[in-house]
């Protein structure tokens, strides 16, 4: 009975937490949502809205870092007509600012003190 238990008290605890949640919070309520359908894609969610349409930044994440004032994201853009590239949300107001050109990257100094990584390595807990 005491093996009955310990499984099943296993299997309550992996159905309540899960073994790997699909989204991690980043700053002020918003979180990078991790898609593994058809291929692995990462999404930008605003907090109280829907996911749809390529998340915030309408597109799929290839990079991303956050502090308490920003999100700068590297996005690749879902309708093809729109410009990839380097993209800031300011968590507080809700905008979006972009594409942005590597070179403000580095000259601003609110920006280049974000550290960016590889949206999967959110996930790995290796940021």
């Amino acid at each position: 009975m005491t093996t009955r238990r310990l499984i099943a008290a296993a299997a309550i605890s992996f159905l309540l937490c899960g073994c790997n949640p699909s989204h991690r919070q980043l700053s002020g309520g918003y979180y990078l949502e991790r898609f593994d359908e058809g291929g692995t894609s990462y999404y930008v969610g605003a907090p109280g809205k829907a996911l749809d349409g390529g998340g915030v930044f309408d597109g799929t994440v290839q990079e991303i870092g956050w502090n308490k004032d920003w999100i700068l994201a590297r996005v690749r853009r879902i309708y093809r007509g729109d410009p990839d590239g380097w993209y800031l949300l300011n968590v507080k107001t809700g905008q979006i600012t972009g594409p942005l050109q590597s070179s403000e990257l580095k000259t601003n100094s609110a920006l280049s003190s974000i550290k960016t990584v590889q949206p999967a390595t959110v996930f790995s807990g290796n940021q």
